[in-house]
């Protein structure tokens, strides 16, 4: 899966990491990722991501190493979403 590749890199190399700050897009563009792809790694959006198939443990590295709130409230919250708080989402965090 090209999503979990591009995760991994991002959670493991300091230079991609360093230049998905910079230009996340230039990044993104590398790698053959669907828009929908492209757009949830721009976003942060780890709930799509797990909806998607993606590893909880890389969506929680990723967010960790790249989020631009890194708290684990904050990656709680992305997982919920704002409206829908009763609905299940996997955490290698937290556990509810």
């Amino acid at each position: 899966n090209v999503l979990e590749l591009v995760l991994h890199r991002l959670c493991v190399d300091r230079a991609v990491k360093q230049r998905f700050k910079e230009d996340p897009i230039g990044v993104l563009n590398r790698y053959q990722l669907t828009e929908t792809e492209r757009n949830m790694l721009t976003n942060f959006d780890v709930a799509a991501m797990q909806k998607h198939g993606v590893n909880p443990m890389l969506t929680l590295g990723f967010w960790s190493e790249n989020a631009p709130d890194r708290h684990p409230a904050a990656y709680m919250r992305a997982l919920r979403g704002d409206a829908d708080t009763s609905s299940y989402a996997f955490s290698a965090v937290l556990k509810r």
